[in-house]
């Protein structure tokens, strides 16, 4: 087996076995003791946080109050009695997401009926925000249960004082780091992060060590390091174990949450960002990349979704993605429908005869072997299963591959799945681009030149 290929394997195995894992691995302890302070949390992925020593006690009101004054927040009450919040720095409470006060239990936000009453001290955390409920605030722990901003503050260990390390045990997790301003803080990373290119540019000049491979991490490599941070991707099993180990070594650890949908993976920006002292950077990502999506869904408009199959590789019985995963919730951004949503809530393996039955009008493929020519792709075409080619997909020219680095965008839950919609887009609803601009169209195969197909990534400010 290849390098190329043996990538793209561990990638399916990790994607399809491991998930379960996750969930039932206990760590040693949560919401650990570190720095207090107040997020405001705006909706719709707008977030502050505020460091905020409350000294020898604030109630929820007075946080709110001193938070904002360091702002620099216009802060306006419904009522006399200054109990009810109206708006913060002009934004006011919406028809069914009031502004409202959090607190951290069990590594969980529950609303506050009375911040009056809350005395709040050295390490607490609490969140004003604009929400119909908990599950609208950004998340307060990581997937693990532990606290995220008491490592760093702009990119200095709070520890030691000193530019902060980090060790990145995914691809995604690498990209998303990078993606908020933490390239030069990585001094580690799995066998695959090969993205931005200046991780292989760092690898190669010995300033990025490897740590080993992506589903087996090796403790001694991380630990030589001295790290102050590791991100582990939630999504792994030997991630969230790794993690656990390294915790009761002394070393701090950020466990991203699981990318089942693009809304998971802005609430791993935010915490990734936050992790490195760089929570300010992750608004910016955010809104890129819902920029991206916003353009993408104005040029589409209202058309009807096509049926999608996606395979993580051209094998007969292939491994595809069910309702609950990344890809899937990508393919419903670029007005897609995938077939296998109803069959399977994550990834799994498919029969031909399956694939056949739901006969997709277009076919996704990941091929880890990059594909350059118009001659290798029809010499793919021509190695495709018979029952596959019975499908309107393939009858009708519909099937797309995205080979080497642009199969990177399909197989990674990171900053980089704008992209991956904008390109899906085009596969899908040709015809609605090309009205545009009769130039804006993509080739039946992708492979490093992808990015040179992108044309609506909005820039992050």
């Amino acid at each position: 087996m290849n390098a190329a290929r043996k990538k793209l394997a561990i990638t399916v195995a990790a994607i399809a076995a491991v998930l379960v894992l996750t969930p039932a691995m206990g760590l040693t302890q949560s919401e650990a003791e570190g720095r207090s302070g107040v997020v405001i949390d705006f909706g719709y992925w707008d977030t502050v946080w505020v460091t905020l020593d409350f000294g020898d006690g604030m109630n929820g009101y007075q946080a709110l109050e001193k938070a904002c004054e360091l702002r620099g927040y216009p802060l306006v009450y419904q009522d006399d009695a200054r109990t009810i919040v109206f708006s913060i720095d002009e934004q006011s409470n919406l028809q069914g997401k009031k502004w409202g006060m959090y607190v951290l239990s069990g590594g969980r936000w529950e609303m506050c009926a009375d911040p009056s009453s809350v005395e709040l001290g050295k390490g607490d955390i609490v969140a004003w925000a604009r929400a119909s409920g908990p599950g609208d605030v950004v998340p307060g722990t990581d997937q693990s249960g532990f606290t995220y901003y008491s490592y760093a503050e702009s990119g200095r260990s709070l520890k030691t004082g000193e530019k902060l390390k980090v060790v990145s045990l995914a691809p995604s997790v690498t990209e998303t780091i990078c993606s908020v301003g933490g390239l030069d803080y990585i001094v580690g990373t799995d066998l695959y992060s090969n993205y931005p290119s200046e991780v292989k540019e760092n690898k190669a000049e010995g300033k990025i060590k490897n740590v080993g491979g992506y589903s087996d991490p090796n403790y001694e490599w991380i630990v030589k390091l001295a790290p102050d941070v590791v991100f582990c991707e939630g999504g792994t099993g030997e991630h969230v174990a790794m993690a656990d180990k390294l915790r009761k070594s002394g070393i701090d650890c950020v466990v991203t949450y699981d990318v089942t949908t693009v809304d998971v993976l802005y609430d791993n920006v935010w915490i990734v960002a936050s992790a490195m002292g760089l929570s300010e950077n992750a608004n910016s990502v955010i809104q890129a990349f819902r920029g991206t999506l916003d353009s993408i869904s104005g040029v589409i408009g209202y058309s009807p979704a096509v049926r999608t199959f996606i395979a993580l590789s051209a094998d007969p019985s292939p491994w595809t993605s069910g309702s609950g995963t990344f890809a899937s919730d990508v393919i419903s951004k670029a007005a897609g429908a995938n077939v296998f949503d109803s069959q399977s809530s994550s990834w799994f393996m498919v029969s031909k005869e399956q694939i056949h039955a739901k006969q997709p009008q277009v076919m996704i493929i990941l091929h880890s072997n990059e594909i350059t020519t118009q001659e290798e792709y029809e010499e793919f075409l021509e190695r495709i299963d018979p029952v596959w080619r019975e499908t309107p997909a393939f009858r009708n020219g519909n099937v797309y591959v995205f080979t080497g680095a642009a199969a990177d965008l399909l197989s990674r839950p990171g900053p980089r799945l704008s992209q991956a919609a904008e390109l899906l887009g085009k596969a899908l609803h040709p015809d609605s681009f090309t009205n545009r601009d009769p130039l804006d169209t993509i080739p039946k195969f992708l492979g490093s030149d992808y990015a040179d197909y992108l044309t609506y990534q909005r820039a992050v400010a």
